[in-house]
């Protein structure tokens, strides 16, 4: 998924808040977020290997906007070298963290089966090899749409990492 991304500059000053992915900006009135990885570094993923690549948080990106029609907008990159960010936009979601309860009830309903792994919690749904991990009431908002989880980890991982994470 060798995508090309345009530069971008980052809203001045620092960020509202920073978290173990990114740092985040109020933007567009505050209808929308501008969240920027830190520097050289491209989120997390489910498995040993904690951190991500740069394809992998991209994969990341349109797999979350596919199952779950969160509007996650690549913007582009700012930085070179060990300084890279992806810089990405999603809508500002208004409501309160969802309980474990909720989060499970919701990912029953999208056909993930619950897995406790030697990585973590996870989600998995066999038939398209969809996994789920980090779904926790921090990274999710109930709205009067329902649950939008905002920052989940979202993938599609290889046999053998479905295997060590005990997961068939």
């Amino acid at each position: 998924m060798a995508q090309e991304l345009k530069l971008v500059d980052l809203p001045q000053g620092f960020g509202q808040t920073r978290g173990s992915e990114h740092e985040v900006w109020l933007a567009d009135a505050g209808m929308r977020v501008i969240k920027a990885t830190h520097s050289g570094e491209f989120g997390r993923k489910f498995g040993p290997a904690r951190f991500a690549t740069q394809e992998e948080y991209l994969e990341r990106i349109g797999l979350i906007n596919e199952e779950f029609a969160l509007d996650w907008q690549i913007e582009g990159v700012c930085g070179a070298g060990r300084s890279l960010r992806v810089v990405t936009s999603q809508p500002v979601f208004t409501g309160k963290p969802p309980s474990l309860m909720e989060i499970r009830q919701f990912m029953c309903g999208h056909g993930f089966v619950f897995h406790r792994t030697r990585f973590g919690d996870a989600w998995f749904r066999k038939e398209d090899g969809l996994l789920v991990s980090d779904a926790e009431p921090k990274n999710a908002v109930v709205t009067t749409q329902g649950i939008m989880p905002f920052d989940f980890l979202i993938a599609k991982p290889a046999p053998e990492l479905l295997a060590q994470a005990g997961i068939r």
